[in-house]
C-alpha cells in the first residue's frame, strides 16, 4: 500500500468505524441480557427490606383469655390483645446472603461485560477490514480509470498494468465479501447477548437504527 492510500485510509476509517457506539451496545445489553436480569432479580430476592416493610412481616395481631375479671367488666374471663413483634436471630446470616449475592451479581456482569468487550472488539477489527478495503478499491478504480485514459490516448504499454489492477480489483471484491459474512455472523452475535431484544440491537450494529430502539441508556 502506498503513502496516498495509507493517507486516504486515515481520512476514511473514523467515520467508517464510529457508526455505532461501543458504551450504548454495553448498556443496552446490561439492562436486556437475560442472565443479568436473573442475577438481578436474586439478589433483589434477598435484599434486605426498609424498615416499614421489616415492621409488617415480622409484626402479627395476638390476643389469648385469662382467667377473672377487671375493675371495669364483672366477667368471669378477661380478653387480651396486642400486636407481637418478632426479632429474628438471623439478621447476621440475611446480611451475609446479601453480600454474597451481591457479589454474585457483581462477578456475573463483570464476566459478561468482558466476553461483550471482545466480541465487539472483533466486529470493529472486521469492520475495519471491510473499509480499508474499500478505500483500496477506490484507489485502484482511479488508478484504472487513469490508465484506460492513457491507453485510449495511444499508451498501449499500460495495457498490462491495467490488467494487474483489474486483478486486483477481483482480490478486493473477495476480500470484502469474506468479511462481509464474518462481521454479519459477528453482528448476530452480538446481539443475541440481548435475549428478547437481540432484533433491537441488531438494527443499530447494522445502522438501520440510530437510537438504538429509542434507549437512551
Amino acid at each position: 500500500m502506498n503513502v496516498r492510500t495509507v493517507f486516504i485510509v486515515s481520512l476514511f476509517l473514523p467515520f467508517q468505524v464510529m457508526a455505532w457506539e461501543d458504551d450504548k451496545v454495553l448498556t443496552f445489553i446490561s439492562h436486556a441480557n437475560p442472565i443479568i436480569q436473573a442475577q438481578h432479580n436474586v439478589t433483589k430476592a434477598y435484599a434486605k427490606p426498609d424498615s416499614v416493610t421489616w415492621a409488617l412481616q415480622n409484626t402479627s395481631l395476638s390476643g389469648r383469655l385469662g382467667f377473672g375479671g377487671t375493675d371495669f367488666r364483672d366477667t368471669p374471663y378477661t380478653a387480651y390483645g396486642g400486636l407481637q413483634i418478632s426479632i429474628p436471630l438471623s439478621s447476621i446470616k440475611e446480611d451475609r446472603e446479601q453480600a454474597l449475592k451481591l457479589v454474585a451479581e457483581a462477578k456475573e456482569i463483570d464476566d459478561m461485560s468482558t466476553k461483550v468487550i471482545m466480541d465487539i472488539a472483533q466486529l470493529r477489527t472486521l469492520e475495519s477490514e471491510i473499509a480499508a478495503s474499500e478505500v483500496r478499491r477506490k484507489f485502484l478504480k482511479e488508478k484504472a480509470a487513469w490508465l484506460k485514459k492513457r491507453i485510449d490516448e495511444g499508451y498501449s504499454s499500460e495495457m498490462d498494468a491495467l490488467w494487474t489492477i483489474g486483478s486486483s480489483l477481483n482480490d478486493e471484491d473477495a476480500l470484502i465479501a469474506k468479511v462481509d459474512v464474518l462481521a454479519n455472523t459477528q453482528r448476530y452475535k452480538l446481539a443475541k447477548y440481548a435475549g428478547s431484544e437481540w432484533q433491537t440491537l441488531l438494527a443499530y450494529l447494522e445502522g438501520k437504527d440510530k437510537t438504538l430502539g429509542g434507549f437512551d441508556g
